[in-house]
């Protein structure tokens, strides 16, 4: 007897006991937004200019920051910034070498000796400011997020291994004590080091939580609500980006917005007495008592009373599938990441794939996390870019099974290259026409993120379909990492970011085109079957039988948009 039998004919498909752990699972994912793109603002660059010893600095507000200003006058020299318009070098000073001659003719530049000063009246405080990542050390912001990245990909890995070893609880509970204790640690970092260490074991803790949320919810309810759950775990995690944008216009200190974002885990510790084990989990284990405690609760949760003959007959499927495993595998073929290459159709599969996954993730991070540089006030830019996934979400969710997988990736790509392109032709003076076309791009790329995971699993057939999706996850995590130096380029000339992101957004779109539609069709078993693979217009392919039959896992829309980095 399996738990889908249980579920149907003893537990209740939908009871009291599944709703509040699939809400529990689901709420979880807010925080994990807060965490996901905090360092748009605890990262945020206020304007700055090279400090002058001789100037004594109050706390700094809009008032000084003016006056300063004008205190700059013959003691910076200007230079055309990357909009093209004159103003005061932020990293260079004169060297006045007879005190305050007015005669340039005595002054060299150099690099600012005695620091810098920041506008702290729109930003507060950030890392930049507290550490002095500008300039010479730009490059350091952009490692502080590349290595956050890093650890998500690092997370992904020993959470999967620990929570198949240990089970879906277990590391859920120690990843949300973790991450409340090293998201208070990185509030008080004393330095930069520390900063980007601490944020290394948040990314590795926040993609863990994640995913055992994520996979203790699914195995808890049955087949036909598991998709609803993938959305509303996808809702609650764009509610997370909406609110790290209003707790960041509130909280403008950096350090205070990070205690901010960990405080909610506090709360969440109470999963210690919420949370159960996944039953699906325990019953593949062998644990039978376990897994009896388990049904209890949720038959006692539902109100209904399971007789003992299920228990008796839990005890002795166990039994039977751990006798039966280790001869289950015999004589099948062993399979290499070489079998996504090998063939011409697999070939062109694996790497338009694996460059929409790349170019994707380093788009979609890179305009969520610009989101605050572009002109206009930022924390609007960033909660409307946000509010924009929760329609995205909902396109994708009602398209793609109407009119297939590919013409949604391809309009919605076109029309992200199109509006970001279109950014560097938008005069200066027109800002909120350059932004409102940013955050267009911003809902284009978040339709096919949310399309793109289902469109992976059923491009890949079974026999490679886990090491195909792996593969494109770590060019994922890729693009995801380079995303942040990108806006590097923003230096030379303003739009330059997102023409790129508009150049790479329209290639892919074009790419997509190559690739077969699936709407419909039987999911590929072996490599074969994937070389035939033809869309719903012409006559379905005759599928060869690899285990039991799959349903595309149409909740990986979900899984994706915060671990496959």
């Amino acid at each position: 007897m399996d738990y889908e039998t249980i579920l149907k004919d003893y537990i209740g498909e939908f009871g009291r006991f599944q709703k509040i752990t699939a809400f529990c699972m689901a709420v979880i994912a807010t925080p994990m937004g807060f965490h996901s793109l905090a360092m748009a603002f605890l990262a945020a660059v206020p304007e700055h200019h090279c400090r002058l010893n001789d100037v004594l600095l109050p706390d700094e507000n809009s008032t000084f920051w003016a006056a300063y200003l004008r205190r700059m006058n013959g003691s910076a020299p200007l230079e055309l910034d990357a909009n093209g318009e004159w103003k005061y070098s932020r990293c260079e000073q004169f060297n006045l070498t007879n005190a305050l001659s007015a005669a340039t003719d005595n002054r060299t530049l150099q690099h600012c000796t005695d620091g810098w000063v920041y506008d702290r009246s729109h930003y507060g405080t950030s890392i930049v400011a507290e550490f002095d990542l500008v300039c010479d050390r730009a490059w350091m912001r952009e490692i502080a997020h590349a290595i956050f990245m890093l650890g998500f990909s690092f997370g992904g890995i020993v959470s999967g291994v620990l929570s198949d070893r240990f089970g879906r609880r277990p590391t859920l509970l120690w990843c949300i004590l973790l991450q409340l204790i090293f998201g208070v640690a990185s509030a008080f970092s004393p330095n930069y080091v520390t900063f980007v260490f601490t944020r290394f074991f948040l990314g590795v803790l926040n993609v863990g939580i994640y995913f055992s949320a994520f996979v203790l919810g699914t195995e808890i309810l049955d087949q036909s609500r598991r998709t609803m759950f993938g959305l509303s775990m996808a809702l609650f995690l764009v509610l997370g980006y909406i609110g790290l944008g209003v707790a960041a216009y509130v909280i403008r200190d950096w350090w205070k917005l990070q205690l901010a974002i960990s405080a909610p885990f506090v709360v969440f510790l109470s999963y210690y007495w919420l949370a159960p084990e996944s039953p699906r989990w325990l019953m593949a284990s062998g644990k039978v008592e376990e897994t009896k405690t388990t049904i209890k609760r949720a038959a006692r949760m539902n109100g209904v009373v399971i007789p003992d003959k299920v228990y008796d007959l839990i005890n002795g499927n166990i039994t039977s599938d751990q006798n039966t495993q280790s001869t289950e595998i015999t004589g099948r073929r062993l399979y290499s990441i070489l079998d996504l290459v090998r063939t011409p159709t697999m070939r062109k599969n694996t790497l338009i794939t694996a460059f929409t996954w790349f170019a994707i993730n380093a788009i979609y991070f890179g305009l969520s996390l610009g989101a605050p540089e572009l002109p206009g006030d930022p924390y609007l830019n960033f909660i409307l870019g946000s509010c924009s996934e929760i329609i995205s979400i909902l396109l994708a969710w009602s398209t793609m099974d109407r009119w297939g997988r590919k013409p949604p990736i391809i309009a919605s790509l076109i029309l992200a290259g199109v509006s970001c392109g279109a950014t560097a032709a938008v005069p200066k003076d027109l800002w909120q026409v350059s932004t409102g076309l940013a955050i267009v791009g911003r809902f284009g790329v978040s339709v096919t993120y949310s399309i793109l995971p289902v469109y992976s699993a059923e491009v890949f057939p079974t026999v490679v379909r886990n090491m195909g999706i792996g593969t494109v996850s770590m060019l994922a995590r890729a693009g995801g990492i380079l995303a942040p130096f990108v806006a590097l380029l923003g230096k030379y000339w303003a739009p330059l970011p997102l023409l790129t992101f508009g150049v790479l957004s329209f290639l892919n779109g074009v790419a997509i085109l190559a690739l077969p539609e699936t709407l419909g069709v039987p999911l590929p078993n072996t490599l074969e079957d994937a070389e035939n693979l033809k869309s719903t217009k012409d006559k379905p392919i005759e599928t060869t039988p690899v285990g039991k039959s799959e349903e595309t896992p149409k909740m990986a829309v979900i899984v994706d948009r915060v671990t496959t980095i």
